[in-house]
């Protein structure tokens, strides 16, 4: 039976870690392991590797194969090394530094924040005690300078008064003569103004009244262009009623004896296309008695014959 030295993978996804076994060539790559011999962590940093020297010096000699990966591995703690006896037992595997107790390094933590407080408060109170020191040294001269500064500045308000005196006077008159001058010049102006405004008002009087004659005369020659128009329609309407009216002449001698008949006094109205069927209507009605009355006539007087 074929015996190797292999990796048993085991872990979650992309956080994998490895055993390192002993088992069948023909079982799978996670399966049944004869021994585990090591371990090896390859996300740790530095590579964690932990391996049985004895074990592994054990299996080798009895025939075991290690594969590729665990061959170097087995390189870098120097078993491989041992086993042939090739130089470099010691190898080349790398330890991380081993970390510090939780509670040492929140201690250490908490001394270095407390000295840094400490500081800073040693430096605010010997900052404090050496401006009081130096501010009564300043304040000395600050107060003598105001001493004396203090006759200077009466001595110098009392000569800005005196001048100012005769200058409030002398502008004081100043605009007294003004103020006068001014009411002179508006007393002048008063009668200048009075006659323009009364001229202004009589413009605009004789204004108003020429515009009012020329609304008059204006609507006036409106009116009788209204009339002339007026007139001169009724003319042209006359005249062609006389001319669209058959004349006494061209009626022939009926229109005479209708003329006859009419009176004197009475006017002559055109006749219509419609009076003048009704008259050849009514004549040939009379026309038809006539006959039928001479008919009578004779028929009567043949019977009386007989």
């Amino acid at each position: 039976m074929a015996v190797k030295i292999k990796l048993k993978r085991l872990g979650k996804i992309r956080e994998p870690y490895y055993r390192i076994v002993v088992a069948d060539a023909r079982t799978k790559r996670d399966g049944r392991a004869i021994e585990e011999i090591g371990k090896y962590h390859p996300k740790a940093e530095p590579s964690f590797i932990e391996v049985n020297s004895e074990r592994v010096q054990h299996w080798l000699s009895v025939g075991a194969q290690p594969t590729d990966p665990v061959r170097v591995l087995l390189k870098i703690t120097g078993d491989w090394q041992k086993f042939t006896g090739e130089p470099g037992s010691e190898g080349t595997l790398r330890t991380a530094k081993p970390r510090a107790d939780k509670k040492e390094r929140f201690e250490t933590a908490a001394k270095e924040s407390q000295a840094t407080k400490e500081a800073k408060e040693d430096k605010g109170s010997r900052a404090g005690t050496q401006s009081r020191a130096t501010k009564p040294a300043k304040d000395a001269p600050a107060k003598e300078s105001t001493a004396k500064d203090a006759p200077a500045k009466g001595a110098t308000a009392k000569e800005a008064t005196a001048k100012d005196a005769p200058a409030k006077g002398a502008t004081a008159k100043e605009a007294t003569a003004k103020e006068a001058t001014a009411k002179e010049a508006t007393a002048k102006d008063a009668p200048a103004k009075g006659p323009s405004a009364k001229e202004a008002t009589a413009k605009e009087e004789a204004t108003a009244k020429e515009e009012a004659t020329a609304k008059e005369e204006a609507s006036a020659k409106e009116e009788a262009s209204a009339k002339e128009e007026a007139s001169a329609k009724e003319e042209a309407s006359a005249k062609e009623e006389a001319s669209a009216s058959p004349s006494a002449a061209d009626e022939g001698t009926g229109g005479q004896a209708k003329a006859a008949n009419t009176p004197s006094g009475a006017e002559t109205t055109p006749a219509t296309p419609a009076a003048e069927a009704d008259a050849e209507a009514s004549d040939a009605h009379a026309e038809t008695a006539g006959e039928t009355a001479a008919d009578a006539k004779a028929s009567a007087e043949s019977g009386s014959g007989a």
